[in-house]
């Protein structure tokens, strides 16, 4: 227990360690401790604040704490002169406990370990894709995006004289939403943004690509389709169950579901093919088109028990891998069994991150197209919006049907 009220010396060894876990920022208010204040040379700001008082008479100094656990850097706080002198004003200072200020250094420090730990490899260039949904216009701000990203231990790479929102793809204010004008609009806007994305892939410009997206289907595929598959790319999924941290990716994950596809309908045409994709939810087969049901060959991709068809069954990176492998599988099994087709007629029930990724699983010049079947909620019926793109053949990877 302190015996003087003789205020000890702080070593240097210890401010360093107390200065360095807070990154040279006020614990409170993140501000940077040192200011040049246009005197002509730097000030520090920083000051060291004990938790427990240095003396019994001092602000929270009542406690059994020696003297040198006073002085300790687990009892020191770095904050700024402004944020300081509150925590030990009278009237004031009792609304500041020693458990609150010791969560308060704990969250400070534990957030700046884990952003200066991400090594200088980690940078991604950000493409943020929005677009309303059934008349809805969801929100996706860079800074969300940047919360997810360095959840991820990745940090945003800015190019030279651009904006962050370089590669924003803002589809909210294409007109005539839900009709075949519409796609063709967001599609067009997609592909001239997603060509100077893979040109600057092409010049090493570009190392890793980290995408956010919220859309509909068809146009998450589209995406997907549009994205250079020889560089790292992560893809961010928006979940339902943590609204305040939607876009991360849960920590620890749980254990990832793996995926299965089967052929449960034999079409008496050779060359038509579709695929019924159970991820989010269960598509019943009854409500396909009369026209798919007659002539296709049917296919039904699904979670792997114990996993269940559910909105959260794809709650991490390795699970998109896993659906990913299953879907390559897949489309190497159609071209045993059925040959060189054009296109793959498709009905998800899909996360948004599933609907990106069944875009890029398709090999430019090589795999069929997706024919993207979208369900009107309104009318038990699924429509399709067909894209044509002049000079295009149907196995581009650019070219996704909607």
């Amino acid at each position: 227990m302190s015996s003087t009220e003789t205020r000890p010396t702080t070593t240097d060894a210890t401010k360093i360690a107390v200065w360095a876990a807070a990154a040279g920022r006020c614990t409170f208010c993140n501000q940077l401790v040192t200011s040049n204040e246009d005197l002509g040379e730097l000030v520090a700001i920083g000051e060291l604040a004990h938790n427990v008082g240095w003396g019994r008479n001092s602000p929270r100094g009542d406690s059994d704490l020696t003297d040198d656990e006073r002085q300790a850097a687990e009892n020191l706080l770095l904050l700024c002169r402004t944020c300081h002198k509150p925590i030990d004003q009278n009237g004031v200072k009792d609304r500041f406990s020693v458990m609150r200020l010791a969560e308060l250094k704990r969250e400070h420090e534990s957030r700046i370990q884990a952003l200066t730990d991400i090594g200088a490899d980690r940078k991604a260039n950000i493409i943020r894709l929005v677009g309303p949904i059934r008349g809805a216009n969801p929100e996706l701000t860079y800074e969300t995006a940047l919360e997810a990203l360095t959840a991820a231990k990745l940090f945003p790479a800015l190019i030279p004289g651009a904006f962050y929102s370089e590669y924003e793809l803002d589809l909210r204010h294409i007109p005539d939403f839900g009709t075949p004008a519409h796609f063709a609009a967001c599609a067009s806007y997609i592909d001239g943004v997603m060509n100077r994305v893979n040109e600057g892939v092409r010049h090493d410009e570009i190392r890793r690509l980290a995408v956010f997206a919220f859309a509909r289907i068809p146009i998450l595929v589209h995406l997907g389709a549009s994205l250079d598959d020889k560089v790292p790319t992560r893809i961010f999924q928006r979940h339902r169950t943590d609204t305040e941290n939607a876009w991360n990716w849960p920590s620890p994950p749980p254990a990832p579901p793996t995926f299965t596809f089967e052929k449960t309908t034999v079409g008496n045409v050779a060359d038509q093919v579709a695929l019924v994709v159970n991820l989010s939810g269960t598509i019943d087969l009854a409500e396909l088109p009369g026209d798919v049901i007659s002539s296709h060959s049917v296919y039904q991709l699904s979670p792997d028990s114990p996993a269940v068809s559910d909105p959260s069954v794809i709650s991490s990176p390795q699970a998109l891998a896993n659906l990913e492998k299953t879907l390559r599988s897949f489309l190497a099994t159609v071209e045993a069994e059925q040959g060189k087709i054009d296109r793959i007629a498709l009905f998800p029930a899909i996360p948004l991150a599933a609907a990106v990724t069944l875009g890029r699983v398709l090999m430019p010049e090589i795999s069929p197209a997706w024919q993207v079947f979208d369900r009107n909620d309104e009318r038990p019926k699924w429509s399709q919006l067909q894209r044509k793109k002049p000079g295009a053949v149907s196995t581009a990877r650019s070219v996704v049907r909607q």
